[in-house]
């Protein structure tokens, strides 16, 4: 990957503590804007795929005229990049204005106003143009302190601004930040109750002597669930494994009056007597994802052993010996396994649509036949041509659909900007709903349109494994087929790359009626499918043009 950082301010620093990387830096002082502005200059000729712009606010405002229409200005030329270059992803920070001027007490200070004013574009920005994203340059100043952060004498000696503690914060924040843009992250959070979630334990002092309260020692577990609570409101699945009587946790948890976390908020509960390790392959099982996709966090050294031994693939992080840090650590666990930058409307709604889908299970052993349970759904199919603001589902559909996933190639939303500004691509999203709820967009499809040759490539085809087994890839590729027979398609190609976890289909294109034309040694198939040809495929429910 290649990244550019540009600054009105030295920060040569960075290239020396970014490894692993291709770094582009403007060089000479003054010229970031005008590398930003100019198409022609040699940041543009470098192609990065991220852009981090970093500015010190006291060198952009070293005067206190006009502030609100330089700001504009600023936000406009941002606007016309981002605009211009879709297929690039432009961090640019908020600011800090440190400065020695000496103020009387109840003056007005102009540099909270400038960083503020500053502040309310960047959201702005950020929620208009889904390639931009907010560098949070005064969060880290605010917690390493301005006189750690800011270092006078190498600004006096060098021009350069920031201490070596501050060079090393920045480039850990470009590292995560990064990380978030590939996809890299974690999907649920196995939680212990006794000592984790509240103090003491539950069977020896009952629900009325657990230590969760307001003040003193209670607190931090509150806080530390408040904190946990936030996680599971962006997309964080949190799920139970406790060693007690299932009947004494559902009796705290809907009764307790200082639970923040209730029983809603946790799309599965274990409270039983068997071994965690079982209880957490039960979970990823009832959840259809993989134990590389889970954290476990218990209070407990014997407990995580356990689980690091049984279950290697597990993320299983050391818990505080010093539970007044609590809230901290579960800060940590976010930046360390969970982080991300934009949240979508799915993560949003995800503990929901797996406490949905128990429903479904429970319908589905009710009815017994597939068929009929399948009619008893009254699916809806919703299929549309990828919009801006669908970008970030998609990057996060490749990144982490693993088992309906015929090709598994893992995809940035730059990657996928790229697709759809694309004459040679077109690239379809669904969303799937029923009478238990809306699943949200869990269908993509890239497919790369050669109308001279009248044949077209399936790029990417998946589907989350919330909506599979219920025949919605039949009724979608139907749908498709049908708009390449619109666009003169005779041909369609497509491919099926093995890896471990996506045997599921390894079949789905010869029952969707494709011929195997080529076959690895590694068991990778290549398929054709003639458009003339009518294939009957199996239909429960509507598909509607969105």
């Amino acid at each position: 990957m290649k990244i550019a950082i540009v600054s009105n301010i030295n920060l040569d620093f960075l290239k020396r503590t970014i490894k692993n990387l291709d770094v582009y830096m403007p060089e000479g002082y003054g010229v970031w804007l005008q590398e930003l502005i100019n198409p022609y200059s040699n940041l543009y000729e470098f192609d990065p795929d991220i852009v981090f712009i970093i500015l010190d606010g006291e060198q952009l405002f070293p005067k206190f005229d006009n502030i609100e229409s330089e700001i504009e200005e600023y936000f406009s030329r941002f606007r016309e990049i981002l605009s211009k270059n879709l297929n690039k992803v432009l961090f640019i920070s908020d600011l800090d204005i440190y400065t020695k001027k000496i103020y009387v007490n109840d003056g007005e200070k102009n540099e909270k106003f400038i960083e503020l004013k500053w502040y309310e574009h960047l959201i702005k920005t950020t929620n208009d143009f889904s390639n931009m994203h907010i560098f949070n340059l005064k969060e880290m100043i605010e917690n390493a302190g301005r006189d750690n952060f800011y270092s006078y004498k190498m600004w006096y000696l060098g021009g350069i601004k920031y201490s070596i503690g501050a060079e090393n914060m920045i480039a850990k924040a470009i590292g995560l930040n990064i990380k978030a843009i590939q996809g890299n992250r974690k999907k649920c959070l196995v939680l212990d109750l006794d000592g984790t979630l509240w103090g003491g334990v539950l069977g020896e002092d009952g629900m009325e002597g657990i230590e969760l309260s307001e003040f003193k020692e209670g607190a931090r577990y509150k806080d530390f669930q408040k904190r946990l609570k936030e996680l599971n409101d962006i997309g964080v699945i949190l799920t139970v494994v406790s060693k007690n009587n299932e009947e004494d946790v559902m009796e705290v948890l809907e009764h307790h009056k200082h639970m923040v976390l209730k029983k809603d908020n946790f799309a599965i509960i274990k409270a039983n007597w068997e071994p965690k390790a079982k209880n957490i392959r039960e979970i990823a099982d009832e959840l259809n994802i993989g134990l590389d996709s889970i954290v476990f966090v218990d209070d407990n050294p014997i407990e995580r052993e356990l689980v690091k031994k049984e279950l290697p693939e597990v993320e299983v992080p050391a818990f505080p010996k010093d539970t007044s840090k609590l809230a901290d650590y579960a800060k940590d666990i976010y930046l360390k396994y969970f982080y991300m930058l934009k949240c979508t409307e799915e993560d949003v709604k995800k503990t929901q649509m797996y406490i949905q889908n128990a429903k479904r299970n429970i319908l589905k052993k009710k009815i017994g036949a597939l068929d009929n349970f399948l009619r008893e759904l009254n699916t809806k199919i919703y299929v549309w041509k990828l919009r801006d603001v669908d970008v970030p589902r998609a990057s996060q559909l490749t990144q982490k659909t693993n088992q309906f996933n015929l090709t598994t190639k893992r995809y940035t939303e730059n990657d996928i900007r790229k697709f759809a500004n694309s004459k040679e691509y077109d690239v379809f999203i669904g969303s799937v709903e029923d009478k238990f709820g809306d699943n949200g967009k869990v269908i993509l499809l890239i497919i790369k349109k050669d109308k001279n040759k009248k044949m077209a490539e399936i790029d990417t085809f998946l589907m989350s494994c919330r909506v599979m087994g219920r025949y919605i890839e039949d009724q979608f590729i139907d749908y498709i087929e049908n708009e390449l027979r619109k666009d003169g398609i005779k041909i369609v190609k497509a491919f099926y790359y093995p890896t471990k976890k996506n045997k599921p289909v390894y079949n789905l294109f010869e029952r969707l009626g494709y011929e195997v034309v080529e076959k690895g040694e590694d068991n990778s198939k290549v398929y054709a499918r003639d458009l003339k040809k009518n294939i009957s495929r199996k239909k429960f429910g509507e598909v509607i043009k969105s």
